[in-house]
């Protein structure tokens, strides 16, 4: 399945993204089952996955046509944005030549997050603004202290994230959060797609284009930390709250470690894609 919130920006509403009548269209879940008000906590700790199987089942649903319709991040706002730094070897060497021996993990304000296709806004006075394209999980269930062996059981699904960066932000105030967390530093989405449709994770093909030119084109069998080993450690520090999202590191090719560098300007459009996953296209303001 692929879960989507739509409408107007603080005010969306969970939807599934379905295509098996051809052109894509949106079943409003909140109109059809009234007691799921959104995908938030309470959505995932109380079978809120199966709930969602069953409304396939209904012939009464509740669908519109998507053409046109504002996708919103596709969970609520949750209570960690957790992300992991340099997991692949090619960007630990474009980025500081240090190879890490355990996860990198840093924080990335919530409120960072948009939807599909809305706008990145380059903060004022700033000008080294960065995109990187990033597999991320979604916690399903809470977690503490999981082994390597089952902690993928606790992942409610698979989506996109862009950790927009800007760079000088970044290095000059010797950690990471400034950096990455200006408003709109988090386009997510469009879907969030449920673990039965991602049989392997661990070898998705993962892009990013600037303007259509291509920069990142890697593999997420390429991470230093496989998912597993990111929740095991994650989890071991912190109880993971359903609906947190974890940014699993991004491969090389980020626009400021290009000669000359290729940094976001106003009127650029930044995509990401993910196989088995879907696109994300966020023009730049």
């Amino acid at each position: 399945m692929k879960l989507v919130r739509y409408g107007e920006p603080g005010r969306e509403r969970p939807g599934l993204w379905l295509t098996d009548r051809g052109a894509p269209e949106i079943l409003d879940v909140r109109g059809t089952a009234f007691d799921i008000a959104d995908y938030d906590a309470h959505f995932f700790t109380h079978w809120g996955i199966e709930r969602l199987r069953g409304l396939l089942l209904e012939k009464n649903q509740k669908r519109f046509p998507a053409a046109g319709v504002r996708l919103g991040p596709p969970i609520a706002t949750p209570t960690n944005l957790i992300c992991v730094g340099k997991n692949y070897a090619d960007h630990a060497t474009e980025f500081d030549s240090k190879i890490p021996a355990e996860p990198v993990l840093f924080a990335k304000s919530p409120s960072a997050l948009i939807g599909a296709e809305d706008p990145i806004h380059i903060p004022p006075t700033f000008s080294e603004v960065d995109a990187e394209a990033e597999l991320a999980i979604v916690i399903g269930a809470p977690s503490r202290n999981l082994s390597e062996a089952n902690a993928l059981e606790h992942i409610a699904g698979y989506t996109l994230i862009n950790d927009v960066t800007e760079r000088r932000a970044q290095r000059e105030a010797g950690q990471w959060f400034r950096g990455k967390s200006f408003d709109t530093f988090a386009p997510i989405g469009p879907y969030l797609v449920t673990p039965d449709e991602i049989p392997n994770p661990q070898n998705l093909h993962i892009r990013s284009r600037v303007n259509g030119t291509l920069l990142q084109d890697g593999n997420t069998r390429n991470m230093l930390f496989p998912l597993a080993r990111i929740l095991a450690y994650s989890s071991s520090t912190l109880t993971l709250q359903p609906g947190d999202i974890i940014a699993t590191g991004t491969p090389s090719g980020v626009g400021f470690a290009r000669t000359p560098p290729v940094l976001l300007r106003a009127g650029d459009t930044i995509e990401i894609e993910i196989e088995s996953i879907g696109s994300l296209k966020n023009p730049v303001r």
